[in-house]
C-alpha cells in the first residue's frame, strides 16, 4: 500500500467526486495504521460522520451546527434524560465542556459502553446519537479553526497501543496536505485539557490506543502558534503534576506525548487551487487505500 485516498462527493449528487490522494510515509507505525484501516474495510464498518469536512465549505454553519446538536440531545433526552438544557451560543466553551463530560461519562472509556445498563434494550441509533453529539461538540471548537477532514469509523474497536517508539514520532505541527493519525481514546488528553480549562472532565486520558481513525489538516502551524501551545502545555502539566502522578503518569512519561504522527502527504497540488476546488464538496463518500 503506498497511498491512502479520501473520495470526497457532493451530498446532493454522489456521482460528482473528488480525490484526495495522500502518499504514505514509511515508517513502523504507518504498517500498523494501514493493517487497522484494512480491517474497518474487511468488516465493513461505516464512516460515522461522512458530514465533517471542517471549515472547508458552508455546510458547517454555525447555525447548523448547533441546531444539529440541540436536535440530537433532544432525542436522546426522549429516550433517557442526560442532558436537559440546549446549547445558545457556539462559543460558550464551559457548555461544551459538559456536553462533553455527559457523553464521557455515559460512554466510558473505549468500550466499557458495552457494560453500561444505559444503553440495554436501545436502538443502536442512541449510541450513535450520542457518539455524533460528542463529534459536534468537537466541531463547535473548531469552528472557524484550521480546515481540515476527519475519517472515523462507527463501532471499530479501540485495542491498539502505542509503543515506546511510535510516540518518537509524534508531532505537534501541523502542514498543509498532510494526513495523521486521530485520538482515538474517550476522554481528553493533555492538549485538550491545556487549551479547553475543562472543569467538567472526569480524567485525563492521554494519547494511549490508535485505530484507523485519521485527520487530514489544509493549514501550516506557524512558529507563534507552535510556542503558545508548548507554553500552555507544560504549564498545564507542571500545575497538574501531582494529580497526573496520582494517575500513574510521570511528567517525563512517553504516554503524555502530545500532538500526532504523520502518515502521508498529498501529492503535487496547488494550495489555493485545491482549497477552491473543496468548497464544491461536503461529504466524505469513502476512504480506501491503493
Amino acid at each position: 500500500m503506498k497511498s491512502a485516498n479520501i473520495r470526497l462527493s457532493q451530498s446532493q449528487d454522489h456521482t460528482q467526486t473528488f480525490d484526495l490522494r495522500f502518499k504514505l510515509l514509511e515508517n513502523t507505525f504507518t504498517k500498523k495504521w494501514i493493517e487497522c484501516v484494512l480491517e474497518a474495510q474487511q468488516k465493513q464498518y461505516k464512516i460515522s460522520e461522512p458530514w465533517a469536512l471542517y471549515n472547508i465549505n458552508n455546510r458547517l454553519s454555525d447555525d447548523y451546527i448547533i441546531d444539529r446538536l440541540n436536535e440530537l440531545m433532544s432525542s436522546v433526552d426522549s429516550i433517557e434524560m442526560l442532558f436537559g438544557f440546549r446549547l445558545e451560543d457556539i462559543k460558550d466553551q464551559d457548555k461544551l465542556n459538559q456536553i462533553h463530560a455527559i457523553f464521557e461519562k455515559h460512554h466510558g472509556q473505549l468500550d466499557t459502553w458495552q457494560q453500561n445498563p444505559i444503553f440495554a434494550n436501545k436502538e443502536n441509533s442512541f449510541r450513535q446519537n450520542l457518539s455524533e453529539i460528542n463529534q459536534l461538540v468537537h466541531a463547535c471548537e473548531g469552528r472557524h479553526g484550521a480546515p481540515k477532514i476527519r475519517v472515523v469509523w462507527f463501532d471499530l474497536p479501540k485495542v491498539k497501543v502505542f509503543s515506546e517508539s511510535d510516540y518518537k514520532l509524534f508531532t505537534d505541527r501541523r502542514s498543509f496536505g498532510s494526513l495523521y493519525h486521530l485520538y482515538a481514546d474517550v476522554g481528553k488528553n493533555i492538549e485538550s485539557l491545556a487549551i479547553d480549562n475543562d472543569t467538567h472532565h472526569h480524567d485525563v486520558v492521554p494519547n494511549l490506543h490508535f485505530s484507523a481513525d485519521c485527520v487530514a489538516y489544509f493549514y501550516n502551524d506557524g512558529e507563534e502558534d507552535l510556542k503558545e501551545k508548548k507554553e500552555k502545555i507544560q504549564k498545564y502539566l507542571m500545575n497538574n503534576r501531582d494529580y497526573l502522578q496520582s494517575k500513574g503518569y510521570a511528567l517525563d512519561d512517553p504516554r503524555l506525548t502530545t500532538g500526532r504522527i504523520e502518515l502521508g502527504k498529498l501529492e503535487e497540488f496547488d494550495e489555493k487551487e485545491l482549497m477552491t476546488k473543496m468548497k464544491n464538496y461536503d461529504n466524505i463518500q469513502s476512504f480506501f487505500l491503493s
